[in-house]
């Protein structure tokens, strides 16, 4: 049988199919546009009425985007109908020739992130605006403000904070909303303001915004309800030098801001005068 270069270069012999690979947090989802499944190694893709926009070369490659479309009722899609996820979800397309023996050549045609999700056709249909790897190329640099509070995200690398060190896991006795009762939370004696809460069973979170003993605030509720399940909730940090770095984590050398940055604008307040 002809190998891939010769499959598609060829006008009656060519039979390509794509594979999209989903990635958010730990699950993978896997599709084809073939009429029929796909199975690659112990992987299988399955077949679906998925189909993307073009994919366009040239010297912009930081901003574009690729557009995919299939049904609303399969798994991926119906992470988004409610509240997207917490985690970024990345998208891998790739180009196989139907013929070509084992489908042992690959040729990754776009890799990027979903940035929306929309549900045009009266819901039925699920379109995503995924947005090109390069894109991380625009964000500007450096990322570090001159500014009293830390630069660093909780927990990140920068941080090196052990986020398993402060955490807390209890099960979901009741949710109303964006506000869940967690047993044990009050008794851990940590403050999860400014922290995250997720659900041990999948990959989403939510940042916690209040905290009444065992009762959390959070930015926006859960797509599926938790209620009955164990979540685990992580203490929130105000990104002050003398306030949690030290207090609470204990972690002012990796502090990542410029804790005396002078309050006073001399250019609103003006220089102060000298005494005689």
């Amino acid at each position: 049988m002809a190998d891939f270069d010769t499959l598609e270069s060829s006008l009656e012999e060519s039979r390509p199919i794509e594979l999209f690979e989903f990635t958010l947090g730990s699950t993978v989802y896997r599709y084809t546009s073939a009429e029929d499944d796909i199975v690659i190694g112990s992987n299988t893709f399955t077949a679906v009425a998925i189909a993307r926009g073009k994919v366009e070369q040239g010297s912009d490659q930081n901003n574009r985007n690729v557009t995919v479309t299939m049904p609303s009722s399969f798994a991926l899609p119906q992470q988004y109908i409610t509240v997207p996820p917490g985690e970024k979800c990345s998208v891998n397309i790739f180009r196989y020739q139907r013929d070509e023996p084992s489908l042992a050549t690959q040729v990754l045609l776009f890799k990027g992130r979903i940035a929306t999700c929309r549900f045009p056709n009266d819901g039925h249909s699920a379109e995503f605006a995924v947005r090109s790897i390069e894109s991380a190329l625009n964000r500007n640099i450096p990322r570090f403000s001159f500014m009293g509070s830390c630069n660093h995200i909780l927990y990140d690398d920068s941080c090196g904070v052990d986020p398993a060190t402060f955490d807390h896991v209890g099960a979901v006795s009741s949710i109303s909303g964006n506000t869940i009762t967690v047993t044990g939370l009050s008794a851990s004696g940590i403050d999860f303001v400014g922290g995250y809460v997720r659900p041990l069973a999948g990959q989403d979170f939510r940042m916690v915004l209040a905290q009444s003993g065992d009762v959390i605030t959070m930015l926006l509720p859960f797509a599926s309800d938790p209620t009955g399940t164990n979540v685990q909730a992580f203490a929130g940090c105000d990104h002050i030098l003398t306030g949690d770095c030290a207090l609470v984590f204990d972690n002012v050398a990796e502090f990542g801001g410029f804790h005396y940055v002078p309050i006073d604008n001399i250019f609103e307040t003006g220089l102060p005068r000298l005494s005689d």
